[in-house]
């Protein structure tokens, strides 16, 4: 699913103010929780088998979303530490 430009200009003045805004080392020793990690981890063995409901898809999506995200944030961090 492609985002329109307007909103990925939002995420990205988001993620700029919470680089900014925490120490780049505690958004690099991010980590999401073990039940977080276990639900994703079920959510796309199960989608991979083609068994998950809409609302399991969608929630899927969410979570992957969320970690581009953070992968975004923790690459702006590391430049930061690297200036």
């Amino acid at each position: 699913m492609m985002l329109p430009d307007t909103v990925l200009t939002v995420y990205d003045e988001f993620l700029e103010y919470l680089a900014q805004r925490a120490a780049p080392e505690e958004i690099l020793a991010f980590q999401a929780s073990e039940s977080a990690q276990r639900r994703a981890d079920e959510l796309t063995e199960r989608n991979k088998a083609g068994d998950l409901s809409p609302d399991e898809t969608l929630e899927l999506e969410q979570m992957l979303r969320f970690n581009r995200l953070v992968a975004l944030l923790k690459a702006k961090a590391l430049k930061s530490l690297r200036s």
